[in-house]
């Protein structure tokens, strides 16, 4: 009965052994679960902030509208926007013989200085349109 009683102390002692050791387990499994947490939360406020700027960065790329109603729209304004170049080219044009004759009659020299200039610059940008580089027109907007 002796025996009986020596190992009685054992058998408790080896559980509160392994009831320390899962505490400090689960004090280990707590913090790991909170480092985790705020790994995690970082995570996706970073990932979160990248595809905030990656939707901006899109924007920035293809504002456009590639349905075909949006295409037609698209269309459209640039059918209007050629047809305003082409009133106010021929509007110039038209301008030009009334321009010269009175640079010339005036026979003062800057008219007749700034008339050259005015016709060396529209036939840059008729050149340019020819040999398919965009001129100064097609830069402004």
């Amino acid at each position: 009965m002796t025996e009986a009683m020596s190992d009685q102390p054992e058998k408790q002692a080896i559980p509160e052994i392994v009831r320390s050791r899962i505490t400090q387990l689960q004090e280990r499994l707590g913090e790991l679960e909170m480092e985790a947490r705020g790994r995690v939360s970082r995570a996706l406020t970073s990932g979160n902030a990248n595809l905030r700027e990656l939707d901006r960065a899109l924007e920035r790329v293809s504002p456009d509208d590639w349905t075909v109603p949006g295409v037609r729209r698209q269309l459209d304004k640039l059918r209007a926007r050629a047809e305003s170049f082409r009133a106010s080219a021929l509007k110039r044009v038209a301008e030009m013989p009334g321009t010269a004759v009175s640079a010339l009659a005036s026979g003062a020299r800057a008219p007749i200085q700034s008339l050259t200039s005015g016709l060396d610059e529209i036939a840059k940008r008729i050149e340019g349109r020819s040999n398919g580089e965009k001129g100064e027109a097609g830069d402004a907007k």
